[in-house]
């Protein structure tokens, strides 16, 4: 199935009130962060189940079992991905930039990623920058 680019979609233009808040990732969300900043991945493998999750989140979403942090040593591969011509206001963009989202082997989740080379779905990548999004290069 392909998608129909005359389409055309629809847009709202307005204004948003968006009041001053202050954001937590967790005890779990910022060990992660900490983690990426040292080129690690981080996990949170469920201690009843065993499912490995990335990010990891605090209670397993299947058993509410506790997770416990681990690094994550699975191949990263491109689970899915866009390419993205315009920009938000319409305008065709130099060149496309492509954004994937990039699993790991034995985890559930993943992390969004800017997607250097030709991508293809489950083809292996290798992580060039660990910020969110991460940034990562087609092998």
């Amino acid at each position: 199935m392909a998608w129909d680019k005359s389409a055309k979609s629809i847009q709202v233009k307005g204004e948003m009130e968006v009041y001053e808040y202050v954001y937590t990732a967790g005890k779990n969300g910022e060990e992660f962060f900490k983690a990426l900043k040292d080129k690690k991945i981080l996990g949170g493998r469920c201690e009843k189940c065993g499912r490995v999750f990335v990010p990891p989140k605090m209670f397993c979403e299947y058993c509410f079992g506790l997770l416990k942090l681990e690094e994550i040593k699975g191949k990263p591969i491109i689970d899915s991905f866009t390419v993205i011509y315009y920009d938000n206001d319409g305008k065709k963009l130099e060149t496309p930039i492509t954004v994937g989202f990039i699993s790991f082997e034995g985890v559930e989740g993943g992390i969004l990623a800017y997607v250097e080379g030709v991508p293809e779905i489950g083809k292996e990548v290798e992580i060039l920058e660990y910020n969110i999004p991460l940034r990562v290069k087609v092998k």
